[in-house]
């Protein structure tokens, strides 16, 4: 089984300080499309927010999803305190973690990845689509917990940083649409250019 963690701990500075987690696509906040998705197939989902107050009427209003949520042990350090923050709590073996500004994860691929990181016995299973890895949206150990603490400890905040002290692996784009998988799922929004042009992209 699967814990599924979505970060929304950032600032949204780029984003002009609006949270992206609540940017709609398609008639949604993108926290909602997250955890209708999640929910297809994640035993537990948190959400690690220092800001939940703003989320909290959109995590009321979500029915038959149970949501735990939790706070960063390291204030404002990145995602891997996200990650951290979330390992102390986990329940499965395997943690999917995703960005906030994600609107269209794939419980699909992630179910393929943990596959792929529990057969393997690997730290970790990251995607790399089109050349680029995307740490978030990636699998996880929980067992890498304690590295986490350990960089934070060490003032080490790169989420790559962390990749460079686990036994991991890589999937490319074919590998998943060989499976019959989208890829779009690594889509990201960090400017509002880059919101008001997805959006302008959708499918109809």
């Amino acid at each position: 089984m699967i814990t599924g963690v979505i970060l929304a701990g950032g600032l949204n500075r780029r984003m002009g300080g609006k949270h992206k987690a609540l940017l709609p696509v398609q008639g949604e906040a993108i926290l909602l499309r997250q955890l209708k998705e999640m929910s297809r197939g994640c035993e537990q989902i948190i959400v690690v927010t220092n800001d939940i107050e703003t989320l909290q009427p959109l995590l009321v209003g979500v029915k038959d999803i149970d949501v735990q949520c939790v706070s960063d042990h390291y204030l404002q350090k990145g995602p891997l305190s996200g990650i951290h923050a979330a390992m102390k709590v986990a329940s499965a073996a395997h943690v999917w973690i995703v960005g906030c500004d994600m609107p269209f994860i794939s419980i699909d691929a992630a179910k393929v990845m943990t596959e792929l990181c529990r057969e393997s016995n690997l730290d970790a299973v990251i995607p790399k689509i089109e050349g680029r890895l995307h740490p978030l949206h990636g699998i996880y150990a929980r067992e890498v917990g304690p590295e986490t603490e350990l960089l934070l400890g060490q003032q080490s905040y790169r989420l790559m940083g962390l990749l460079e002290h686990l036994d991991w692996q890589s999937v490319d784009g074919d590998y998943l649409l060989q499976r019959g998988l989208r890829t779009n799922f690594v889509t990201n929004i960090n400017t509002p250019e880059e919101y008001e042009s997805m959006l302008e992209n959708l499918p109809l």
